[in-house]
């Protein structure tokens, strides 16, 4: 029967579709690499070339089928990031502290006060803000991890990422309700109203940390009765993080929140010996996956031509993206701990933003079909320039740092 077939046989698996897509991905990125070009833009190039703006191997179809573990992979970073959150630093750093808390609501509020002057409806203007509160953990832990990058500002950040995420998922649970309540797809028949809504919400965010509790207790009390050696400690970590994400899965809970919660967690009630023990040397290599399948899937570059000519979308998601890094240089002015230098170098580092799905596991992977046409595709011109923008500022900002030690540990 293989002598009829005029497709390769490679393209009729999804596995191996993904697999040449991400030795591709490598390939670029090392060869850019040479020449002083973040490695990232390897996973960016090859998604363009086989996605929706290249040859269409890659599209939402197929990543469909791998949902649930590109969901467990977007968990896993979050994970990472949320072990690298110092409560301690926060609660004892003063203005530093809060200037990354002002930051990070003012990227949100500057936001939605552009998408509303833009003409769009308030309600999706607010809503869309609450989701660009936060930071792309892939991106940013992607590049500091490749660059090598270390100090005082590249702490904040890591920081920063953590706190945004998880201000992004509360805020995002309150304006979810009201769009689903209020929002063009409103099930007013059934009547649920906003109050029901926000209850539904509330209560996954709330199932999503007690189950990141109850994972980290059963982490805890494991490895101390069997006195688990350091080199057991990954492993044991993976097996807690894995009942995690089954919970949460069934329970149709926040996973994201609760991995997140879970490395707070780890981060801060731990030893710190336990803490350097129990990690997971992964989030670099998930992070360029996921950047690689972000470009393959989220941007269509004819797509973003053809809206040029309603130049009001592009424009819109443009100040978006520009005002974002504004806001959060702004608020980062009363900090006392870090030179003008560093203020521009942590504000353009942060200007990566997240998708919906990127919040709240979803399987249309980039937007909620409760907007209007005209907020969708703005939301969806934010994540083209965020895929071909984000990386290479993210890298501008670290470099402008001077915390980059690119080769010291490879």
């Amino acid at each position: 029967m293989t002598e009829d077939l005029t497709t390769p046989l490679f393209l009729l698996s999804p596995l191996a579709v993904l697999g040449a897509g991400l030795m591709v991905a490598l390939v670029i990125g090392l060869t850019l690499q040479r020449f002083q070009i973040p490695k990232l833009y390897g996973a960016v190039i090859a998604g363009l070339l086989l996605g929706a703006s290249g040859a269409g191997l890659i599209d939402r179809a197929l990543l469909g089928q791998f949902q649930e573990l590109m969901n467990g992979a977007a968990a896993l970073v979050l994970f990472d990031v949320g072990r690298k959150m110092d409560l301690g630093w926060l609660l004892r750093s003063g203005r530093q502290g809060r200037s990354l808390l002002l930051a990070t609501l003012a990227r949100g509020a500057a936001a939605a006060i552009v998408l509303g002057a833009f003409g769009l409806p308030w309600g999706a203007a607010v809503f869309i803000g609450s989701i660009l509160i936060a930071v792309n953990p892939v991106i940013l832990s992607s590049m500091i991890a490749d660059e090598n990058a270390s100090g005082t500002s590249t702490f904040a950040s890591a920081n920063m990422v953590g706190v945004s995420n998880l201000v992004a998922l509360l805020a995002l649970g309150i304006t979810l309700a009201w769009t689903r309540s209020h929002g063009a797809d409103a099930d007013v028949g059934n009547g649920s109203g906003f109050a029901a809504e926000l209850v539904r919400q509330g209560g996954k965010l709330a199932l999503g940390a007690a189950i990141a509790g109850l994972c980290y207790a059963l982490y805890a009390l494991a490895t101390r009765l069997c006195k688990v050696p350091a080199t057991m400690r990954p492993g044991m970590l993976l097996a807690a993080l894995l009942i995690d994400l089954g919970l949460c899965s069934v329970t149709a809970s926040s996973a994201l929140l609760s991995l997140l919660l879970m490395g707070v967690l780890l981060r801060n009630a731990e030893k710190r010996d336990n803490v350097f023990q129990a990690q997971l040397a992964t989030a670099q290599d998930i992070g360029y996956v996921l950047l690689f399948l972000m470009s393959a899937a989220l941007v269509d570059l004819p797509q973003l031509l053809l809206e040029m000519r309603q130049p009001r979308v592009l424009l819109a998601a443009l100040a978006v993206f520009l005002l974002r890094v504004a806001a959060t240089r702004l608020a980062l002015w009363p900090a006392s701990a870090w030179d003008a230098r560093k203020k521009h170098a942590m504000a353009l580092s942060m200007c990566s933003l997240v998708s919906y799905g990127g919040l709240v596991v979803d399987s249309t992977l980039n937007a909620y079909t409760g907007l209007d046409p005209t907020s969708t595709a703005v939301m969806g011109a934010l994540l083209t320039l965020n895929v071909l923008l984000a990386p290479g500022l993210t890298w501008l900002g670290l470099r402008l740092a001077g915390e980059t030690y690119r080769g010291g540990s490879q």
